[in-house]
Protein backbone atom coordinates (compact mmCIF):
# COMPACT_ATOMS: atom_id res chain seq x y z
CA UNK A 1 0.00 0.00 0.00
CA UNK A 2 1.25 3.49 -0.79
CA UNK A 3 0.60 6.55 1.32
CA UNK A 4 0.62 9.85 -0.59
CA UNK A 5 1.81 13.06 1.02
CA UNK A 6 0.51 15.81 -1.27
CA UNK A 7 2.19 15.03 -4.60
CA UNK A 8 5.00 13.11 -2.96
CA UNK A 9 4.89 9.33 -3.22
CA UNK A 10 6.37 7.40 -0.29
CA UNK A 11 6.64 3.67 0.04
CA UNK A 12 5.61 3.02 3.63
CA UNK A 13 6.01 -0.26 5.46
CA UNK A 14 2.99 -1.87 7.08
CA UNK A 15 4.78 -4.84 8.63
CA UNK A 16 6.07 -3.53 11.96
CA UNK A 17 6.79 -6.33 14.38
CA UNK A 18 5.53 -9.24 12.27
CA UNK A 19 8.28 -10.28 9.86
CA UNK A 20 11.16 -12.32 11.26
CA UNK A 21 12.98 -13.63 8.18
CA UNK A 22 15.85 -11.23 8.81
CA UNK A 23 16.38 -12.60 12.34
CA UNK A 24 16.99 -16.04 10.86
CA UNK A 25 19.16 -14.53 8.13
CA UNK A 26 21.27 -12.74 10.72
CA UNK A 27 21.80 -15.90 12.77
CA UNK A 28 22.83 -17.78 9.61
CA UNK A 29 25.27 -14.97 8.80
CA UNK A 30 26.87 -15.34 12.25
CA UNK A 31 27.02 -19.14 11.96
CA UNK A 32 28.79 -18.89 8.62
CA UNK A 33 31.39 -16.54 10.08
CA UNK A 34 32.04 -18.90 12.98
CA UNK A 35 32.41 -21.80 10.54
CA UNK A 36 34.93 -19.82 8.49
CA UNK A 37 32.56 -19.47 5.55
CA UNK A 38 31.92 -16.33 3.52
CA UNK A 39 28.35 -15.01 4.01
CA UNK A 40 26.48 -13.92 0.91
CA UNK A 41 26.71 -10.26 -0.08
CA UNK A 42 23.57 -8.40 0.89
CA UNK A 43 22.58 -10.61 3.82
CA UNK A 44 20.90 -8.69 6.62
CA UNK A 45 22.90 -8.82 9.85
CA UNK A 46 23.87 -6.86 12.95
CA UNK A 47 27.43 -5.88 13.83
CA UNK A 48 27.72 -5.34 17.59
CA UNK A 49 30.63 -3.76 19.47
CA UNK A 50 31.10 -2.80 23.11
CA UNK A 51 32.90 0.37 24.12
CA UNK A 52 34.17 1.68 27.45
CA UNK A 53 34.33 5.18 28.89
CA UNK A 54 35.93 6.04 32.19
CA UNK A 55 36.23 9.83 32.03
CA UNK A 56 35.31 12.57 29.60
CA UNK A 57 33.47 12.04 26.34
CA UNK A 58 35.83 9.63 24.58
CA UNK A 59 34.68 6.05 24.01
CA UNK A 60 37.20 3.25 23.39
CA UNK A 61 36.47 -0.06 21.68
CA UNK A 62 36.83 -2.90 24.19
CA UNK A 63 37.75 -6.19 22.54
CA UNK A 64 38.11 -8.40 25.62
CA UNK A 65 34.67 -7.40 26.99
CA UNK A 66 36.01 -7.00 30.54
CA UNK A 67 35.04 -3.70 32.13
CA UNK A 68 36.41 -2.21 35.34
CA UNK A 69 34.06 -0.56 37.81
CA UNK A 70 35.45 2.88 38.65
CA UNK A 71 34.19 6.12 40.19
CA UNK A 72 32.96 7.00 36.69
CA UNK A 73 32.63 4.23 34.13
CA UNK A 74 30.20 3.19 31.40
CA UNK A 75 29.64 0.46 28.83
CA UNK A 76 28.26 1.32 25.40
CA UNK A 77 26.61 -1.20 23.10
CA UNK A 78 26.75 -0.09 19.47
CA UNK A 79 24.62 -2.00 16.99
CA UNK A 80 24.95 -1.52 13.23
CA UNK A 81 22.04 -3.03 11.31
CA UNK A 82 23.29 -3.68 7.78
CA UNK A 83 21.54 -4.38 4.49
CA UNK A 84 18.17 -3.00 5.55
CA UNK A 85 15.30 -3.93 3.27
CA UNK A 86 13.22 -1.25 1.59
CA UNK A 87 9.78 -0.61 3.08
CA UNK A 88 10.41 -2.85 6.08
CA UNK A 89 9.96 -1.59 9.63
CA UNK A 90 12.46 -3.21 11.99
CA UNK A 91 11.33 -3.43 15.61
CA UNK A 92 14.50 -3.67 17.71
CA UNK A 93 15.02 -4.04 21.46
CA UNK A 94 18.45 -3.50 23.05
CA UNK A 95 18.41 -5.28 26.42
CA UNK A 96 20.93 -5.41 29.29
CA UNK A 97 20.91 -8.60 31.38
CA UNK A 98 22.57 -8.86 34.80
CA UNK A 99 24.38 -11.95 36.20
CA UNK A 100 21.25 -13.50 37.75
CA UNK A 101 19.50 -13.48 34.36
CA UNK A 102 17.13 -10.61 35.16
CA UNK A 103 16.62 -7.74 32.77
CA UNK A 104 18.01 -4.41 33.91
CA UNK A 105 16.52 -2.15 31.24
CA UNK A 106 16.00 -1.91 27.51
CA UNK A 107 15.81 0.58 24.64
CA UNK A 108 13.21 0.18 21.93
CA UNK A 109 13.62 1.46 18.39
CA UNK A 110 11.79 1.19 15.09
CA UNK A 111 13.75 1.64 11.87
CA UNK A 112 12.30 1.98 8.37
CA UNK A 113 14.10 2.58 5.08
CA UNK A 114 12.02 4.46 2.53
CA UNK A 115 12.55 5.12 -1.15
CA UNK A 116 11.19 8.60 -1.87
CA UNK A 117 10.14 9.31 -5.44
CA UNK A 118 8.13 11.73 -7.52
CA UNK A 119 4.82 10.93 -9.21
CA UNK A 120 4.98 10.49 -12.95
CA UNK A 121 5.28 13.78 -14.84
CA UNK A 122 6.31 15.90 -11.83
CA UNK A 123 9.61 17.75 -12.25
CA UNK A 124 11.31 20.87 -10.96
CA UNK A 125 10.73 24.21 -12.63
CA UNK A 126 13.41 26.21 -14.45
CA UNK A 127 14.87 27.36 -11.12
CA UNK A 128 15.22 23.80 -9.85
CA UNK A 129 12.28 24.15 -7.47
CA UNK A 130 9.70 21.41 -6.89
CA UNK A 131 6.01 22.19 -6.19
CA UNK A 132 5.56 23.99 -2.88
CA UNK A 133 3.11 21.48 -1.41
CA UNK A 134 5.54 18.65 -2.11
CA UNK A 135 8.48 20.50 -0.59
CA UNK A 136 6.45 21.28 2.52
CA UNK A 137 5.37 17.66 2.91
CA UNK A 138 8.97 16.47 2.78
CA UNK A 139 10.31 19.01 5.27
CA UNK A 140 7.37 18.43 7.62
CA UNK A 141 8.14 14.73 7.59
CA UNK A 142 11.93 14.74 7.93
CA UNK A 143 12.96 18.25 8.91
CA UNK A 144 14.61 21.09 7.06
CA UNK A 145 18.11 19.63 6.85
CA UNK A 146 17.25 16.18 5.49
CA UNK A 147 14.31 17.56 3.55
CA UNK A 148 16.51 20.02 1.68
CA UNK A 149 18.86 17.21 0.63
CA UNK A 150 15.97 15.04 -0.54
CA UNK A 151 14.44 17.90 -2.54
CA UNK A 152 17.77 18.75 -4.16
CA UNK A 153 18.31 15.17 -5.34
CA UNK A 154 14.75 14.77 -6.56
CA UNK A 155 14.97 18.00 -8.51
CA UNK A 156 18.27 16.94 -10.11
CA UNK A 157 17.11 13.44 -11.01
CA UNK A 158 13.28 13.27 -10.96
CA UNK A 159 13.26 9.75 -12.43
CA UNK A 160 15.24 8.34 -9.49
CA UNK A 161 14.33 7.66 -5.87
CA UNK A 162 16.11 8.90 -2.76
CA UNK A 163 16.74 6.53 0.18
CA UNK A 164 15.74 7.90 3.59
CA UNK A 165 16.22 5.90 6.77
CA UNK A 166 13.96 6.85 9.67
CA UNK A 167 14.81 5.86 13.24
CA UNK A 168 12.28 6.16 16.06
CA UNK A 169 13.30 5.70 19.68
CA UNK A 170 10.21 4.80 21.71
CA UNK A 171 9.56 4.68 25.43
CA UNK A 172 8.53 1.10 26.21
CA UNK A 173 6.23 2.39 28.98
CA UNK A 174 4.78 5.23 26.89
CA UNK A 175 4.76 4.47 23.17
CA UNK A 176 3.59 7.99 22.48
CA UNK A 177 6.95 9.27 23.73
CA UNK A 178 8.92 9.17 20.47
CA UNK A 179 12.23 10.68 19.40
CA UNK A 180 12.55 10.61 15.63
CA UNK A 181 15.51 11.19 13.37
CA UNK A 182 15.92 10.72 9.63
CA UNK A 183 19.05 10.07 7.60
CA UNK A 184 19.71 10.39 3.89
CA UNK A 185 22.09 7.47 3.44
CA UNK A 186 22.66 5.52 0.24
CA UNK A 187 24.13 2.66 2.27
CA UNK A 188 21.34 0.53 3.81
CA UNK A 189 22.60 0.77 7.38
CA UNK A 190 21.55 2.33 10.67
CA UNK A 191 23.27 2.73 14.03
CA UNK A 192 21.60 2.03 17.39
CA UNK A 193 23.27 2.79 20.72
CA UNK A 194 22.51 1.96 24.34
CA UNK A 195 24.67 2.86 27.36
CA UNK A 196 25.00 1.12 30.73
CA UNK A 197 26.28 3.14 33.69
CA UNK A 198 28.64 0.95 35.74
CA UNK A 199 30.03 3.74 37.93
CA UNK A 200 30.83 2.71 41.50
CA UNK A 201 27.88 4.68 42.90
CA UNK A 202 25.51 2.36 40.99
CA UNK A 203 26.77 -0.62 43.03
CA UNK A 204 26.41 -3.01 40.11
CA UNK A 205 26.88 -6.68 40.89
CA UNK A 206 30.23 -7.99 39.63
CA UNK A 207 30.19 -10.90 37.23
CA UNK A 208 28.97 -11.89 33.78
CA UNK A 209 26.42 -9.75 31.95
CA UNK A 210 24.78 -10.00 28.52
CA UNK A 211 23.85 -7.36 25.95
CA UNK A 212 20.99 -8.75 23.83
CA UNK A 213 19.49 -7.59 20.56
CA UNK A 214 15.94 -8.64 19.69
CA UNK A 215 14.35 -8.24 16.27
CA UNK A 216 10.56 -8.41 16.16
CA UNK A 217 10.71 -9.80 19.72
CA UNK A 218 12.96 -12.69 18.66
CA UNK A 219 16.51 -12.96 19.93
CA UNK A 220 18.85 -12.04 17.09
CA UNK A 221 22.21 -11.71 18.82
CA UNK A 222 23.79 -11.47 22.25
CA UNK A 223 27.19 -10.35 23.47
CA UNK A 224 28.52 -11.41 26.90
CA UNK A 225 30.75 -9.16 29.00
CA UNK A 226 32.14 -9.03 32.52
CA UNK A 227 32.21 -6.38 35.23
CA UNK A 228 35.29 -6.43 37.46
CA UNK A 229 36.58 -4.38 40.39
CA UNK A 230 40.32 -4.04 39.98
CA UNK A 231 40.82 -1.69 42.91
CA UNK A 232 41.64 -4.48 45.41
CA UNK A 233 45.29 -5.41 45.60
Amino acid sequence: MMRILCLLVLSLALVAGCTTDEADESRLYEAQLVAGEEPADGDFHADVDLYRRYTGDKWMLDKDHKFAVKDESHVRGKVMLRNLRQDRTYSVHLVWIRPDGAEMFRRYAEVTRYEVGLPWGVTADSTGTLPEAMAQAITDRWGDKVGAKVLKRLAAAPEETVPVTERLWKNAEDLGDIRAKAYLNDEPVVQLISNLNISREKERELGDYIFRIYLDRRLMKEVPFTLEDRSAG
